[in-house]
């Protein structure tokens, strides 16, 4: 572990919400050991752990304005590992399933059969994009965050400077309008 420089970390994250690359540095050295045995209990792909490893710092890093404050560091940056792997873990998922789906498009599918689909993907998307214009500029903002970003509830709250509370209930009426919109 790393010379501590900081009186505690509520410091040291002080200092990296005004800029401070070597608080940055100084919370890597001193948990990137734990962490990376913390994203091995969660995963058994060491690749995905290294790299959701070098996106908490990149997060955080482009993320320190809207950090709360954090008192227990460690605690802290296992959430946004989680969150990192389990983004990593859908999109890896979501790509599978596209390219199972083009397998089946491609064996499956007549050219009749393509356009109807096609047709219907560009009425469900403009149908989408009017329900999304009826929406709040805060519901539309926590949508995009969420679902178009991934970020949980908590980013949400942590980056709009919202309690988190708050933010589940803008959602869940976001979803709400959505879903009414759409049938």
């Amino acid at each position: 572990m790393p010379e501590c420089i900081y009186q505690n970390d509520a410091a040291c994250w002080r200092q990296l919400k005004q800029g401070n690359t070597e608080a940055l540095g100084y919370l890597y050295d001193t948990y990137i050991d734990r962490l990376f045995h913390a994203a091995l209990k969660m995963t058994d792909n060491r690749e995905l752990a290294k790299d959701a490893l070098q996106e908490i710092f990149i997060e955080i890093w482009h993320y320190r304005a809207s950090i709360g404050d954090v008192n227990h560091s460690y605690s802290y940056l296992v959430k946004v590992l989680k969150s990192i792997i389990l983004k990593k873990v859908k999109r890896k998922v979501v790509v599978n399933e596209l390219h199972d789906n083009e397998q089946r498009l491609q064996e499956d599918e007549n050219i009749e059969e393509i356009i109807i689909s096609s047709e219907r993907i560009t009425e469900q998307k403009s149908r989408l994009n009017i329900a999304l214009a009826q929406l709040t500029s805060r519901q539309k903002q926590v949508v995009r965050l969420r679902f178009f970003e991934g970020l949980t509830y908590e980013q949400i709250a942590i980056k709009l400077s919202m309690n988190y509370q708050s933010v589940n209930n803008l959602a869940f009426r976001a979803m709400i309008n959505l879903r009414k919109q759409m049938c």
